[in-house]
């Protein structure tokens, strides 16, 4: 099976390898930058973080800035604090209609919130992972769980959100949560999750 990178530029693309089962986007947008492409290329989240995210956050303080970033998104969706971040689950029931990547107008509402919110952390490192069931072929669901992922980025961008911030997944049904056996696994499973976290200033 062939697996594919996407780095978008502002006005080019250049293809890599991605982690086996998924397909990956960094920066795609209008105002990505050529240094988080090459940090992407050279050496994957961590070296697109170095060109895209300038600072950090002091060790010590970390906590106290995930604790009040968590708070502030539960007001507006599903997050929950973990032991390195924040994740927030986005059900795509919600988000999209059946087999679409295109955002229902009352999600772009809820997303255009979630947007405002992380707007104002500019120390984050976003991770947007798209998921879906098990019932579409392999290249089918990484396919569409990567084109939902980059229009939740898309919206997020919209409201001031750094694309560089951002890394975008399609993980297809690599990634269950639930039994997609039953109905009520299957929508479990449709999902696209944001993983937050901060990179630590020495």
């Amino acid at each position: 099976m062939r697996h594919f990178l996407m780095v978008a530029f502002v006005a080019a693309a250049v293809g890599g390898c991605a982690t086996p089962g998924e397909r990956t986007a960094i920066g795609a947008g209008g105002g990505a930058a050529v240094g988080a492409g090459i940090g992407a290329i050279a050496g994957g989240w961590e070296g697109a973080a170095i060109g895209a995210v300038v600072g950090g956050v002091a060790g010590g303080a970390i906590g106290n800035y995930l604790d009040k970033q968590a708070q502030e998104l539960q007001e507006v969706s599903n997050a929950r604090r973990t032991e390195t971040g924040i994740l927030v689950n986005l059900k795509s029931s919600l988000l999209f209609s059946s087999d679409s990547a295109v955002i229902k107008p009352d999600a772009v509402e809820q997303l255009a919130r979630l947007g405002d919110i992380l707007a104002k952390y500019p120390d984050d490192r976003i991770r947007i992972q798209g998921h879906t069931d098990s019932t579409g072929s392999a290249a089918h669901d990484e396919e569409l769980s990567l084109r939902r992922a980059e229009a939740v980025r898309d919206v997020l961008a919209s409201r001031g959100v750094n694309p560089r911030q951002m890394l975008v997944e399609g993980a297809g049904a690599a990634r269950p949560i639930a039994d997609n056996s039953t109905a009520e696994g299957r929508a479990e499973n449709r999902r696209v999750e944001l993983y937050i976290d901060v990179p630590q200033r020495s």
